[in-house]
């Protein structure tokens, strides 16, 4: 006689099919949650790796005092002090994506946290370097160090994002000056300010010291090679369709002609040019606009040369070293409408 042998339940071989309906759905939420929170910490370790160095000037001042004077969030000093974390000592060694496993600790608490630890490495730097920092910057703050060489500089005529462009007009900030001493936290306050903003602020800071908006850099007798190597440079840094439109423009191409090209409205490609143009003039602060000024003075100054032709500027940058990518009647093109004042003349 053949035995036959039991069939194993399904229930038993998988034992979440023994719980009623609403119980599996509790189960498959919390497995798909742990994988979800397990997926984002793997994903903001890898966002930042970076291994927290603490100077060792800073590595006794206490945690509540930050909290205390608002240079850090409430937020962030929260999840510190879950982490046991009471002085900024503690912090190093450690890393910044480590604290994802915290809760309530989201992106915009570690991009903060990777700010504040690049902030403490930039302000220990400084000084060992020797390099003037302000009061504000050393006082274990984080606030903004702008020097006074720079603080002159308009926003309107800086290379800004609109949502830099409306935090500043929120603030009734006009030069770069104005942010000095002034905080994050405070700029935060603004509706559309976060993290990226501020990361932005600070690069335009540290462009405006490196010497890229310098004015006093500018040779009049070297104008006009100056003037194009700036506008080949900044129209490398366009978005690569507001590129192709405007060297469309500049090599004869109707606002129709590029429509068709690309397959845009003619009012599409118009928007498109006019705001290249409205980015280039600002790529290098106040130097395109003065440089444009030279330009225009030179022509009218000179009874011969009333208006700025293809073969004009090939005079007037014969003596220069450098080789230009654009021909000359594109550059004519450019610069008068950079600059409608300027008389221009296609020979």
């Amino acid at each position: 006689m053949k035995l036959r042998t039991p069939k194993v339940s399904w229930a038993f071989r998988n034992p979440a099919r023994t719980l009623r309906h609403g119980q599996q759905s509790v189960v498959r939420t919390h497995c798909r949650n742990r994988r979800a929170t397990v997926n984002m910490t793997a994903f903001t370790s890898r966002c930042f790796p970076r291994t927290i160095k603490i100077p060792a000037r800073f590595r006794n001042e206490p945690l509540e005092s930050l909290a205390r004077n608002r240079r850090i969030s409430a937020r962030l000093a929260h999840a510190l002090h879950a982490s046991r974390v009471r002085v900024l000592g503690d912090l190093h060694g450690r890393r910044v994506g480590d604290f994802a496993w915290e809760r309530n600790c989201g992106l915009i608490t570690l991009r903060e946290l990777d700010w504040l630890v690049s902030v403490l490495a930039k302000q220990s730097s400084s000084r060992n370097r020797g390099t003037a920092v302000s009061r504000e910057a050393t006082a274990g703050g984080m606030a903004f160090a702008v020097p006074k060489s720079v603080r002159g500089l308009r926003f309107n005529e800086l290379p800004i994002t609109n949502r830099l462009a409306n935090v500043v007009r929120s603030n009734g900030l006009r030069t770069l000056g104005n942010l000095h001493g002034r905080t994050p936290l405070e700029l935060l306050q603004c509706k559309t300010c976060g993290w990226r903003t501020l990361t932005e602020v600070e690069q335009l800071i540290e462009r405006a010291i490196s010497g890229h908006f310098d004015e006093a850099r500018m040779d009049e007798s070297r104008a006009f090679a100056e003037l194009l190597t700036l506008l080949e440079q900044g129209i490398a840094k366009l978005a690569i369709r507001d590129r192709q439109f405007l060297l469309a423009r500049i090599h004869g191409m109707t606002f129709a002609e590029i429509g068709r090209r690309y397959g845009f409205t003619r009012a599409r490609a118009h928007q498109a040019v006019v705001k290249a143009l409205a980015v280039l003039r600002r790529t290098w602060g106040p130097r395109i606009p003065r440089l444009l000024e030279v330009v225009k003075r030179r022509c009218l100054s000179t009874p011969s040369a009333s208006e700025l032709t293809p073969s004009l500027l090939n005079q007037w940058v014969a003596d220069s070293t450098k080789s230009f990518r654009l021909p000359r009647k594109a550059q004519v093109r450019l610069i008068a409408a950079l600059d409608k004042s300027i008389p221009s003349w296609m020979d």
